[in-house]
């Protein structure tokens, strides 16, 4: 029997960091703010052989003057409904609210068995905090910090205590991980809704409200056999333009899941153009080696303006590419997330784009390459010396799980090697081998006693954005 776990309770009792705690990783943003978690998280873990699904929801109840209080209600519904047991999470220095006990009635209804985490048990002098809370009449009331990692393993044992003996399983094959797909960009360009459309289903929490989504949301979702995960994130705000530590604290969440995707989709809007902070967030993607497209979204605005033509869809495209130059290997797509126009495309050139991550270059014809391309066009003189590749080879992967394709020169000279002819090697290499949406990474050998590698970020940046990585 699958079980399934939800984490509800008011606002600010500590839902998600218990939820980051019994997960075992910190995966929920927890700030000191009610109203924080907005949207559904969710994480397998594994409690004692017994495998279990962890939900966190938003604060029931939440004054959110924003709007949102009903579209959270909707998605902690859907958590109670999916859940075979749930974890009330309380406040026990406030003690038994009004709020809290509304909860308790809602929670009957679901007539599920329910489990009351009073939180915020510090200390042994706190012990007798969680009294209050048996008269609500539930499984049992379990004194807990999430902070401190208290008492969590007497709560867990209590939930499996009637799940009887785990089942033997049987060996299966492991089955393939899924494509991770970092949705990005700046706030209010339409990523959530992006996500609802590409999964035919209001996953996601969407309004007008710029900072909607808080948290870096996973979603699975398989198509045509091949597994996904879309990793939802709030959008990303200009450094001068963050307002307080909670903005903060989201925008490092999004820095953080740009590390961690497979393939990045930076969204941008139709209708305001590439910004500053578009590149900026494109530069990350740059500096994380990151196989990444780029969306253009809410063209459908832009034709109801009559701005949408195909000679406009090409002007604007060659401004996308003049602007993003830095991230040339991306391919750019229009669409609707709205109407769902070319939806379809996307999710074809991100399972390209995943297939390519793996693309290994036959030496041969790798080598062939080079040495035609540095015969048609040699490199500039450097301090009286020109650059010149022995011979290159590709190197094998160190991170199978983050794998882009890394090419070992062995050269005269690493600093010899200049910006401009790099990106002149990198074009070379793409018109013969298809890796579109694909950086391409180079490792430098220098011909010393000691091979030396050098990365392109100890070399000279190019004019335009600061160049922050090494490979493209």
């Amino acid at each position: 029997m699958e079980h399934i776990v939800a984490i509800v309770g008011r606002p600010n009792v500590g839902k998600s960091a218990l939820f980051n705690a019994l997960a075992g990783r910190d995966i929920s943003l927890v700030f000191d703010r009610p109203g924080t978690t907005r949207d559904r998280l969710v994480i397998s873990a594994r409690w004692e052989k017994h495998p279990v699904t962890l939900i966190d929801t938003g604060g029931i109840g939440v004054e959110d003057r924003e709007g949102f209080g009903e579209a959270i209600a909707r998605e902690v519904d859907l958590a109670l409904a999916a859940a075979t047991e749930i974890i009330f999470v309380v406040d026990a220095r406030e003690g038994l609210t009004p709020l809290d006990q509304t909860v308790s009635r809602l929670l009957r209804k679901s007539q599920r068995p329910v489990f009351v985490a009073a939180n915020k048990v510090d200390s042994e002098k706190q012990a007798n905090l969680d009294g209050e809370f048996t008269r609500l009449g539930f499984k049992g009331v379990f004194p807990v910090s999430a902070a401190h990692r208290r008492g969590l393993e007497q709560l867990r044992s209590a939930i499996i205590s009637g799940w009887g003996e785990p089942e033997e399983r049987a060996e299966t094959p492991r089955p393939a991980r899924p494509t991770r797909l970092a949705i990005v960009g700046r706030p209010n360009v339409g990523k959530s809704s992006l996500i609802n459309a590409l999964i035919s289903e209001p996953r996601a929490i969407v309004s007008p409200v710029a900072g909607t989504t808080r948290d870096a949301i996973d979603i699975s979702y398989t198509w045509k056999g091949q597994p996904f995960l879309f990793i939802d994130t709030a959008g990303m705000r200009q450094e001068r333009r963050l307002q307080d530590e909670l903005e903060r604290a989201m925008t490092g969440r999004t820095a953080h899941t740009i590390n961690r995707a497979d393939v990045c989709i930076l969204v941008i809007d139709a209708m305001t153009g590439v910004s500053m902070q578009d590149k900026k967030i494109a530069g990350l993607i740059q500096e994380a080696h990151a196989p990444c497209m780029i969306v253009i979204n809410k063209w459908d605005l832009a034709r109801e303006m009559g701005d949408a033509s195909r000679s406009r869809e090409r002007e604007y495209y060659e401004s996308v590419r003049r602007d993003m130059f830095f991230l040339s290997y991306a391919p750019v797509l229009f669409l609707s997330a709205k109407t769902g126009e070319r939806i379809d495309g996307l999710l074809k050139t991100v399972a390209t784009i995943a297939k390519n991550r793996t693309f290994r270059f036959q030496t041969g014809p790798l080598n062939r390459v080079i040495s035609r391309a540095m015969e048609r066009y040699a490199p500039p003189l450097v301090r009286g010396r020109r650059f010149k590749v022995l011979y290159a080879a590709q190197q094998a992967p160190k991170d199978e799980a983050r794998e882009t394709p890394t090419l070992q020169f062995f050269v005269n000279h690493p600093s010899l090697l200049t910006p401009a002819y790099e990106r002149y090697l990198d074009l070379q290499l793409r018109e013969h081998f298809d890796l579109i949406g694909c950086p391409i990474k180079f490792v430098l050998r220098g011909r010393t006693t000691e091979a030396r590698e050098k990365s392109r970020s100890e070399l000279k940046a190019p004019a335009g954005p600061k160049r922050r990585s090494a490979s493209r």
